[in-house]
């Protein structure tokens, strides 16, 4: 009889497992099939521009030396550092866009986007200004790049607000078009200034990203201009804390995935420098396949905290996406790191393949990272800020002597496996709080 139980306890333990993984796979199926037409062209348009992205940068390892892809990887880490707190202004816009429909009515947002518009004038007249700083910074050999990246930020910090008005009234399809028409525009002439690199030199990819983020500006604005409300008298106000919160959380995000190749740029050789951003490259695409996940569900987390409710269900689908994506991705590189890198930048890189290996696997860890930024933002929680602990981290260890490539490498996949499990300690402390609650109801004692 004790055996027979033993049997079919080790029989109900299996049918438990399976059971909860054919329901996990029905909630994510069930989460897909509630995306509307719009919000899936959204998805749909973000991974072809994360892929054209990529393929930009394969352009620039293609066409370009390794020392020069190296200076270009590094200069271009600014765009991803300031364009994940753009994303936090779109979200301010998109919440206050929501909240104003809901209460008064329509308002247009023409007033807002002529204040980003000056706002991003300052920042291109800023970024100009400290030309001369960031091309010592980065070993240039001339200010002209970075003075073509300047050029960025007006038409980029413009688009935040004229995306996030579209989406506060469910209009998708416009960005999506808009993204992956600039996308586009980028890779033609990367292509076309890499072929005059001789002429151009490290300008060539920085007036590509600069033009591609002016044609997408440009679509959205004429799609925001066909709006009813843009005619309106009644004006648009942002949410000011809201927006500067978001803005805090996710620049440190956006910081800490960019912070090894500016440090690599800084403290490697130039040919080093080249061969540790081709890796990290390579490596980020295990965060690339999953950057939509933590947008998408973004709005589920903002919604259960505005009505109280835990969030802990879509957190732990969208932990299962990111997380089953992101291992899947880095496990293939990690195994094949000299196929990878051969295949994406040629066997010019070949000193690359080592660092995948560790590069991979931190990459993935990003995307959890990621996740947690974004459920922490929505939760109003301080925890969303710990990614800046992990950039001064990196930061301090690298600033003791010097550093291999290797080591560097190392380091950052230490501290975002860290910076990840920490940022999740609260929500797995919660649930084993309810746990034992619901174990002690269960069992007849006091919780």
């Amino acid at each position: 009889m004790h055996a027979l139980s033993d049997a079919s306890r080790s029989t109900l333990t299996r049918r438990g497992w399976s059971g909860a993984v054919a329901r996990r796979v029905s909630d994510v199926a069930s989460l897909l099939r509630r995306y509307r037409d719009e919000e899936a062209a959204f998805v749909i348009s973000n991974a072809v521009v994360n892929v054209a992205n990529f393929g930009f940068f394969i352009a620039v390892g293609r066409l370009f030396s390794s020392s020069s892809y190296g200076a270009i990887t590094a200069l271009l880490s600014i765009v991803t550092v300031a364009n994940t707190p753009l994303n936090a202004i779109q979200a301010g816009v998109v919440h206050a866009t929501v909240a104003v429909r809901q209460t008064l009515g329509a308002r247009s947002p023409r007033h807002l986007v002529i204040t980003f518009a000056l706002v991003g004038v300052a920042a291109t007249m800023v970024v100009g200004a400290a030309a001369v700083l960031v091309e010592r910074f980065f070993s240039l050999s001339s200010v002209v790049p970075v003075l073509m990246l300047a050029l960025w930020f007006a038409p980029s910090v413009v688009n935040s607000a004229l995306c996030g008005s579209l989406m506060g009234h469910f209009r998708f399809r416009a960005i999506a078009v808009a993204n992956v028409v600039g996308a586009l525009t980028r890779i033609v002439l990367v292509v076309v200034f890499g072929a005059a690199h001789q002429l151009f030199g490290l300008s060539g990819p920085v007036i590509a990203t600069s033009a591609g983020i002016a044609v997408t500006t440009l679509w959205v604005f004429v799609a925001v201009r066909a709006e009813p409300d843009w005619r309106l008298g009644e004006y648009l106000e942002l949410h000011l804390r809201h927006t500067l919160w978001a803005f805090l959380s996710l620049g440190g995000f956006a910081a800490f995935v960019a912070v090894d190749v500016a440090l690599a740029r800084h403290l490697l050789s130039p040919i080093s420098a080249g061969s540790y951003a081709a890796a990290s490259t390579a490596g980020k695409i295990a965060l690339f396949l999953s950057v939509a996940v933590p947008i998408v569900a973004y709005p589920r987390f903002a919604a259960h905290h505005a009505a109280g409710t835990n969030a802990r269900r879509p957190l732990l689908l969208s932990f299962w996406l990111v997380a089953g994506l992101g291992l899947a991705t880095a496990a293939i590189m990690s195994a094949l790191p000299t196929v990878t890198v051969d295949l994406l930048f040629g066997h010019r890189y070949a000193a690359a393949a080592p660092l995948l290996r560790l590069l991979a696997p931190e990459g993935a860890a990003m995307g959890v990272v990621g996740l947690m930024t974004y459920y922490h933002v929505a939760q109003r929680s301080v925890w969303a800020a710990v990614p800046w602990l992990g950039v001064v981290t990196i930061v301090l260890v690298t600033s003791f002597g010097d550093i291999s490539a290797h080591a560097l490498a190392l380091l950052v996949l230490i501290t975002s496996i860290a910076v990840g499990a920490l940022m999740a300690l609260p929500e797995i402390q919660g649930a084993w709080r309810s746990s034992r609650v619901a174990h002690t109801r269960t069992s007849g004692g006091t919780p």
